[in-house]
């Protein structure tokens, strides 16, 4: 005689291991590290009604999982299964069994049949995944705040990090403004036009649990600073050439209309840049100036030239009589 008896256990738990992902700000690197899934073989205690996955050691299930015992007695048929769950003796099963914590826990279990014989103790691990992945968003570059507002220079990558202490990380995606989502591979970029855009982004663990959307908001600015030159006193321009006395000054400034300006620089004579803060006074000879304007985002200026001569000599004359 053969009878078969099929017991639904309900659990909800879960164990800690980690999955995790990197990115800048945070750290500079970024992968999903999902681990492979594998195909949980044929168990007397097989698991339903969600999602599992099995990282080659372990059962993870999401919310709403349930659990089958199959007992087959090829003699005198099953008479009964004992369970001790969480290390608990439970006695002979009756009803399902639940968990109402997240953790990992553990169905023990024999069966016996009709003339006693009793099966071996067996062990069964789960994991019961109910919490979604915790997401973060990084740039490999400065971003500046100024008030609410978030401001990026050009070439910024942002990179996602993913980290779930259950089943692991399945995917990360993302969108930039309202395109569809799609899966994230590696840092990116945004479009190269200058304005406002909102990244959102969103990760799944590997038994189906979804992230809430998050968003980050950022002002692309690909506007350089501009930079000018002023001479006091004024040149005088003669032939093309522009000549000021000894004593003028040169003053530098610059205007950004997003972030603001960082540093103007200048180089006189071919010489390397440096930090312009006062006036240039220059000596006699001809000099040719060049300055240039950082922002705060790292957008650089077009480099500006000017080439003046100072004439600190006197003028000569001479009285020269005239005939009649």
């Amino acid at each position: 005689m053969k009878k078969r008896m099929s017991v639904l256990l309900f659990m909800v738990a879960a164990v800690g291991f980690g999955q995790r992902t990197t990115a800048p700000d945070f750290p500079t690197q970024a992968s999903t590290n999902a681990r492979p899934a594998v195909v949980t073989p044929e168990r007397p205690v097989q698991a339903t009604g969600s999602v599992v996955y099995n990282d080659g050691k372990v059962d993870y299930v999401g919310a709403n999982a349930k659990f089958v015992i199959s007992a087959e007695d090829k003699g005198s048929g099953v008479k009964a299964i004992y369970i001790m769950v969480d290390n608990s003796l439970s006695g002979k099963y009756g009803d399902p069994i639940t968990f109402a914590t997240e953790g990992k826990h553990t169905i023990g279990y024999r069966v016996e049949d009709n003339v006693g014989n009793l099966s071996a103790f067996k062990m069964y691990e789960v994991v019961v995944d109910l919490s979604a992945p915790e997401t973060k968003i990084a740039s490999d570059k400065k971003v500046v705040a100024i008030g609410d507002a978030l401001y990026v220079g050009k070439n910024t990558l942002f990179t996602l990090v993913a980290n779930d202490k259950y089943s692991g990380v399945k995917t990360v995606e993302y969108a930039i403004g309202d395109a569809a989502f799609g899966v994230y591979n590696g840092a990116f970029g945004l479009p190269n036009q200058n304005g406002l855009y909102t990244i959102r982004y969103r990760a799944t663990d590997n038994v189906g649990n979804v992230s809430e959307v998050k968003t980050y908001t950022v002002y692309l600015d690909l506007n350089a600073p501009k930079v000018e030159m002023t001479v006091d006193p004024a040149a005088f321009e003669k032939d093309g050439v522009k000549y000021v006395p000894a004593g003028a000054r040169v003053s530098v400034s610059a205007s950004d209309a997003e972030t603001g300006v960082a540093e103007v620089l200048y180089s006189l004579d071919g010489a390397e840049y440096v930090a312009y803060n006062f006036p240039v006074v220059l000596t006699p000879g001809t000099h040719t100036l060049k300055v240039k304007a950082v922002d705060l985002v790292g957008n650089t200026s077009e480099e500006v030239s000017l080439t003046l001569v100072v004439d600190a000599d006197e003028p000569t004359g001479s009285l020269v009589p005239t005939q009649k």
